[in-house]
C-alpha cells in the first residue's frame, strides 16, 4: 500500500476564496490564477516572465498567453507593459485584483475604498516629497538613461554648479518622480527567487530555499530592480564555468553582482538626485548673480531666450 503524500508547512500555502472555485475557468486559467496568487506581493503584484510561468505550469507560452487572456476577461487579472530604461518591452506587471482586499480581509482588516476606481499605478504614495507628482505617470521610471543623458548635456562643459542650458519642464517633473520611485520601499518578491532558481537550475547548481532567501535579500538591499535582475542573470550564465557544481558563497555571489557592473535604478536615482541639487544651486546662483558674466548665466539667458 502506497503512503499518502506529506506536504511541508514552511513552503507556505495559498488560500483562495470559496468563490474563485465557482467561476468559469479552464483548467489551465485556474492553474495560473493560482500561480501568480503564491507569487503575489500584499498589493496583487508580481513580474514573472512568459518562460518562468510555462516552466511552473508546465504548458507552452502561447498556451499562457490564452490563460492570461482568460483571467484579464474575468477580470481577475491585470497586466501592464514593463519597458526597459531603453524603452523595450521586457516582460508583463501583473496585478491579482482581488488580492490586497482578500489578505486583508483575512487579517480582520478593512481596506478603504476610494471613491473612483483606480488602477493601482494610479495611486502614488503622498507624502510631503511626493504631494506635488500625482499628475505624473510611471513611465517616467523607465527612462531613467534617457533622463541622465538630457542631465548631462545642461551640464556640459558649465562649471559647477552652473549649468549650460535649463532643464525643460519634462526632464524637471520625471526626475523628480523617478527620485522619489527609487527611494520607494524594497520588498523581496516571489518573482526574484524564481528567476535565481531557475538560474541555478538551468546552471546546474542545487541550491536550497535558503540560500536563494539569502540571495534575493542582498539583491534587494543593492536596489535591483526587476530590469537589473534580467542583466545580472545573464552575465552569471554567460561567465559561470560548466564545471561549477556547487553554489556560492555570501562572498563569491558579491564578488559575481560586483563583476556585472549593473548600475541599478536606484543608483540612477541617487545620481538624478544629486542633478537635482545642482540645479537648485545654479538657480541660486543666477538669483545672486545677475551680471551677464556670471560663469554660464550668458549661455542660460540665450537658452531661454530661445525656449
Amino acid at each position: 500500500m502506497s503512503e499518502h503524500p506529506t506536504f511541508d508547512r514552511a513552503k507556505g500555502f495559498v488560500a483562495l476564496p470559496v468563490e474563485v472555485l465557482e467561476l468559469d475557468l479552464t483548467p489551465g486559467a485556474f492553474r495560473l490564477l493560482v500561480e501568480l496568487c503564491r507569487m503575489a506581493n500584499a498589493d496583487g503584484f508580481c513580474w514573472p516572465s512568459l518562460d518562468q510561468l510555462s516552466d511552473r505550469l508546465g504548458r507552452s507560452k502561447s498556451a499562457i498567453s490564452g490563460y492570461i487572456k482568460d483571467l484579464r476577461a474575468a477580470d481577475l487579472v491585470t497586466t501592464t507593459e514593463q519597458k526597459t530604461a531603453n524603452g523595450y518591452n521586457y516582460r508583463l506587471k501583473y496585478q491579482v485584483t482581488f488580492w490586497k482586499d482578500w489578505r486583508a480581509s483575512l487579517t480582520g482588516k478593512v481596506v478603504q475604498k476610494n471613491e473612483r476606481s483606480v488602477q493601482q499605478d494610479e495611486r502614488l504614495r503622498e507624502s510631503k516629497k511626493q504631494s506635488h507628482l500625482n499628475q505624473l505617470t510611471p513611465a517616467a521610471v523607465c527612462v531613467l538613461d534617457k533622463l541622465l543623458d538630457d542631465w548631462a548635456a545642461c551640464f556640459r562643459g558649465a562649471p559647477y554648479p552652473t549649468v549650460a542650458r535649463f532643464p525643460s519642464a519634462d526632464t524637471l517633473s520625471n526626475s523628480e518622480y523617478a527620485v522619489n520611485a527609487a527611494a520607494g520601499d524594497l520588498a523581496i518578491s516571489a518573482d526574484i527567487i524564481s528567476a535565481l532558481r531557475a538560474t541555478w537550475r538551468k546552471l546546474r547548481v542545487a541550491t536550497d530555499e535558503q540560500a536563494l532567501t539569502e540571495q534575493a535579500k542582498y539583491l534587494v538591499k543593492a536596489g535591483y530592480s526587476q530590469a537589473n535582475l534580467d542583466q545580472l542573470l545573464a552575465h552569471v550564465e554567460k561567465t559561470w564555468e560548466v564545471h561549477w557544481r556547487r553554489p556560492p558563497s555570501d562572498e563569491q555571489f558579491a564578488k559575481l553582482i560586483k563583476a556585472a557592473k549593473v548600475v541599478t535604478d536606484q543608483q540612477k536615482g541617487i545620481l538624478l538626485k544629486s542633478h537635482l541639487k545642482r540645479w537648485e544651486l545654479a538657480q541660486k546662483t543666477l538669483q545672486k548673480s545677475p551680471r551677464s558674466d556670471c560663469l554660464g548665466a550668458t549661455k542660460l539667458s540665450a537658452t531661454f531666450a530661445a525656449g
